[in-house]
């Protein structure tokens, strides 16, 4: 199955990451970010940064990162298409 690139763009627009990531983990505002503890590795210490300006997450233990699609295929152990 093939997505359009045009689609893609227009769901990755009108996706707010910040508010994705908070429908399957808590994540809390710290200063220009927000923070959470990662849902990929046993995590502590909130590691996981999710910029809602940048519209990207990354775990600075683990190395997991992306956007809104990357973090529902690893979330949810989905395959890319079914992700988007």
């Amino acid at each position: 199955m093939r997505i359009d690139e045009k689609d893609i763009e227009n769901i990755k627009n009108q996706v707010n990451i910040v508010d994705l990531v908070s429908k399957y983990i808590n994540v809390t505002k710290k200063g220009n970010s927000h923070i959470a503890l990662c849902p990929f590795h046993s995590d502590t210490n909130p590691s996981m940064h999710v910029s809602e300006e940048k519209q990207i997450y990354k775990c600075f233990s683990c190395g997991e990162g992306g956007n809104v699609f990357t973090f529902v295929q690893q979330y949810e152990q989905v395959p890319y298409p079914k992700a988007v």
